[in-house]
């Protein structure tokens, strides 16, 4: 009787101890996932696409697009203008930088202007073909503008330290005595 009371007490105690250790985990998990911005490990910089504007630049998969744009650029994502350009039967979304950058460096574009435009192709988590665009040239009106450089490196992160602009990829500043942090810390500045 007391071997039997013991094995019973083994199987009531194991149920128990699985439903701690899985509210523990979706503890956790919640936890985690409010405080992602910590330390810039999901800090609100992807969107829907899921990817990386700033620092997804892959060299290797470098391509040219050339169609026409369906609709004028529109700021989507976190902070990035996007616009749409039919190529053939398929829809190229290209990234063209955050709104500072497109604002104030940008080139018009419109329904049905026809542009090609280099920078490296990405597939998005929502299914939508991307291209993170080094150069956009605008056929119809003739106008360009260069937003990366041949490695990608974003053109909107080199004028950050002189004009106040956006924050560099990667790292740390060190400026005036303070540190600087993308997506979060005390000592943040803008």
């Amino acid at each position: 009787m007391v071997r039997y009371q013991k094995e019973n007490r083994r199987h009531r105690t194991l149920p128990r101890f699985s439903a701690a250790l899985l509210a523990f985990s979706l503890n956790l998990l919640a936890a985690t996932s409010s405080q992602a911005g910590f330390f810039d490990f999901g800090a609100g910089t992807r969107g829907v696409s899921g990817l990386d504007f700033q620092r997804g630049y892959d060299v290797n998969t470098v391509a040219t697009v050339s169609g026409r744009v369906t609709a004028s650029p529109r700021l989507e994502e976190p902070d990035q203008y996007l616009v749409d350009v039919q190529q053939g039967g398929e829809v190229v979304r290209l990234c063209l930088g955050p709104a500072s950058f497109w604002e104030r460096k940008g080139i018009a574009l419109k329904a049905n202007d026809l542009v090609t435009a280099k920078g490296a192709r990405a597939q998005g988590q929502d299914g939508k073909s991307y291209l993170l665009t080094q150069r956009l040239v605008n056929r119809s009106s003739g106008s360009q503008v260069e937003l990366r450089n041949e490695t990608g490196a974003p053109n909107w992160a080199q004028h950050s330290v002189t004009t106040g602009g956006e924050r560099p990829a990667g790292g740390a500043l060190f400026q005036g005595g303070g540190m600087l942090f993308r997506g979060g810390g005390s000592m943040m500045r803008h």
